[in-house]
């Protein structure tokens, strides 16, 4: 059992471990986050979660089948405040039983299925459900059962089954469920889980019940790109498979014995989450490392690769330790002792995966440092270890609490630890349905670096105005609207939000965020309570524009500059007579007249944020102004100075602004004309080398 204080360890800061710069990697930022403050007022970390939906299971694989054989006891309390008698199980691989469920009829990839065929399908069939009563009695409830569509009702969907007890569970009361059931493994380029050749990944496999909250059970159905939510408990799995698999699982592994039939059953616990998940494989190398520095709880990191991929092995358990680091530093340090890294098999769609003290990477054979794979899926997907695994918010509803705060912290540490990635170009690639990984041959393209959140921008301005980002994930119109808001566009928000607050704060914002709601299930609105409570202000107007619209971000800025004005007409002379000043003789292009600049700045989007502007003139000044851009633009005059350069947020605070290129205005007496010759010379010169290269062929 782990302690309050293993949990409160503080840390120091984020001392990334960098590897060195070479000529075609930029050397990474160095940073150094400010220490968890020692004030009165954190929240204190719970010993434990509420630990009330426990699990203790016992499953058979036969690998040529294809076939688990399970039976499990589940010891569930009823926390709510109201007594239950109905409850609702997910019977997850029913999304794969045939084409007629929810998952099945809004898949995308029925390409996959039709080449999988019969193998492509799985189920998980119930056999029966008991109701213990007290020593040794148990109620029979099997006939009970029935098939419920919450979110859609569709008939023939069956992933989500429910059972009637004969009187209601109270307050505080608990129940231990006895179920039997069998389940066919789907093929693995069909879903989250499945099996390819000898390697089998087990995942959202068993009934597992519902959450109780808000006045209701949550149980949804499986979406195709939705993922999952449980409550916390202690799970005490039993695995038995034949003999010569390597085997990874949730939890530590707390016995192995033989068995007389040729397998061998393994037995493994761990306290304290809410899922449990496994992988077994005869291909599997295994390599160990330990997470061990001043301020943070040990762990021991155990990595299972495919032989293939061995020679990325280093740069797997490096990628961990910097998510361990990392995201120790931003939220509460990892607490649980070890963690399973799982390289998946080609052509699995098991990659890129999130459970329990238990991940799945994925990468290219090809895999050139500059391109950060797996570095970046593997600290993404050791990253859900906490806002996942630690913090569990309903993935169901509200996607962007897990994936777009880890997709934020994700392109966070990689930068501040690895340095921008490259961009590169493949070829030859094979076309398979797999997560978290791209074949093909990288061509790098040298000096090319993505910024962090340059990748979203793209997506957001093409789709940001299809859906509010703030809904459930099976309501968005397609995948790509929820892969850019439950990913791209959250991540821009919280960006955005650390813009405007400053790192320190944002750092007190999730750190209080993560303490407060360990072991919970925190929701869109106890995140920004979290964020007004530490500001000290009202941040509902950002989270209006952002998370709940659809507008897009967009700032844009242009200057001029005006000869002054000379006097033409009727001027009053020191007298007081009126003189009549005729029109100047030079032109009114003199070269050593002087200017008025001006600077507009326009809000072309639908958001309305603050935004800071820079203006740079001729003699070398600068100055600087903000505008709270609730106006379509604005107008800012500085007499008799020339202006050579403006920009509108010139710290790149805005992430969510989706055109960073009309953020500039340059003079084009100044710069802009010495750029194109620039750009015209390099041009001819390429052209030269092209015709010289031609004339030597022919």
């Amino acid at each position: 059992m782990r302690t309050a204080a293993a949990l409160t360890v503080l840390t120091a800061g984020l001392l990334a471990s960098v590897p060195p710069p070479t000529a075609d990697t930029p050397a990474a930022a160095p940073s150094i986050l400010p220490p968890l403050p020692e004030a009165g007022g954190r929240p204190e970390v719970p010993a434990q979660s509420p630990r009330n939906a426990s699990y203790t299971m016992k499953a058979r694989l036969d690998p040529g089948a294809h076939t688990i054989e399970g039976t499990l006891v589940l010891e569930w309390r009823n926390v709510a405040d109201v007594p239950l008698q109905t409850f609702p199980f997910h019977l997850y691989w029913n999304a794969f039983r045939n084409n007629l469920s929810t998952s099945a009829r809004g898949e995308g990839r029925r390409a996959a299925r039709a080449r999988a065929g019969e193998r492509g399908f799985g189920y998980v069939q119930v056999r029966s459900v008991r109701l213990a009563r007290g020593e040794g009695a148990e109620t029979d409830l099997t006939t009970t059962m029935r098939y419920v569509s919450p979110d859609d009702g569709n008939p023939d969907d069956r992933t989500v089954m429910e059972v009637t007890a004969p009187a209601p569970v109270p307050s505080g009361g608990t129940a231990r469920f006895a179920i039997d059931w069998s389940a066919r493994i789907p093929y693995g380029d069909v879903g989250r889980a499945g099996w390819v050749h000898d390697y089998h990944f087990i995942a959202q496999w068993f009934p597992k019940i519902g959450v109780y909250g808000k006045g209701g059970w949550n149980a949804h159905q499986f979406h195709p790109w939705t993922e999952f939510f449980a409550d916390y408990g202690v799970y005490d799995v039993s695995l038995t498979l034949p003999r010569g698999f390597v085997v990874g699982a949730t939890g530590t592994l707390r016995s192995r014995s033989e068995n007389p039939d040729g397998s061998e059953t393994l037995r493994f616990v761990e306290e304290d989450v809410h899922d449990f998940a496994w992988t077994a494989s005869r291909r599997f190398r295994e390599m160990t490392a330990r997470f061990a520095e001043p301020g943070y709880p040990p762990v021991d990191i155990r990595l299972l690769v495919q032989p293939e991929r061995e020679h990325l092995s280093e740069r797997y358990l490096e990628a961990t330790k910097i998510a361990l680091r990392s995201y120790g530093t931003w939220s509460v340090p990892y607490p649980y002792g070890h963690v399973t890294v799982v390289d998946p098999a080609w052509s699995s769609a098991s990659g890129g995966m999130e459970y329990p003290t238990l991940f799945t990477g994925g990468a290219s054979v090809w895999a050139p440092p500059a391109l950060q794979s797996p570095e970046s899926v593997t600290i993404h997907e050791a990253g859900h270890q906490f806002w996942y695994g630690l913090v569990a918010t309903n993935e169901f509803e509200e996607a962007w609490l897990d994936e777009g705060l880890n997709s934020y912290h994700e392109e966070k540490a990689a930068q501040l630890a690895l340095g921008p990635v490259g961009w590169a170009k493949r070829y030859f690639g094979l076309t398979t349905p797999t997560r978290g990984r791209r074949g093909g041959w990288p061509v790098v393209a040298p000096g090319v670096w993505i910024g962090r959140g340059e990748n979203d921008l793209s997506a957001l301005r093409e789709q940001g105005q299809t859906d509010v980002m703030a809904r459930p994930a099976w309501h968005y119109l397609n995948p790509t609207s929820y892969t850019l808001n439950s990913y791209g566009k959250p991540a821009l928000s919280f960006q955005t939000l650390e813009g405007l607050l400053g790192e320190e704060i944002m750092t007190r914002v999730l750190r209080t965020y993560a303490r407060r709601h360990l072991y919970g299930h925190p929701t869109t609105a106890d995140f920004i309570a979290v964020v007004n409570e530490v500001t000290g202000s009202d941040y509902g107007w950002f989270f209006d524009q952002t998370w709940f619209s659809s507008d897009l971000c967009d700032y844009a800025v242009s200057a001029s500059n005006e000869p002054q004005r000379r006097p033409e007409g009727f001027v009053e002379a020191a007298d007081g007579r009126l003189l009549l000043a005729e029109r100047p003789r030079e032109e009114e292009t003199d070269p050593g007249r002087a200017v008025d600049g001006e600077v507009v700045v326009r809000r072309l989007g639908g958001v309305r944020l603050p935004v800071e502007v820079l203006v740079e003139f001729a003699d070398g000044r600068t100055a600087t102004a903000s505008w709270d851009g609730k106006d379509r633009w604005t107008r800012l005059r500085y007499p008799g100075s020339r202006v050579t350069r403006a920009l509108v947020d010139p710290a790149g605070k805005i992430a969510l602004d989706v055109n960073p290129s009309n953020n500039s205005w340059v003079d084009e007496q100044g710069v802009a004309r010495r750029a194109a010759r620039k750009w015209t010379l390099r041009y001819l010169l390429w052209l030269q080398h092209l015709l010289e290269l031609h004339t030597v062929a022919m």
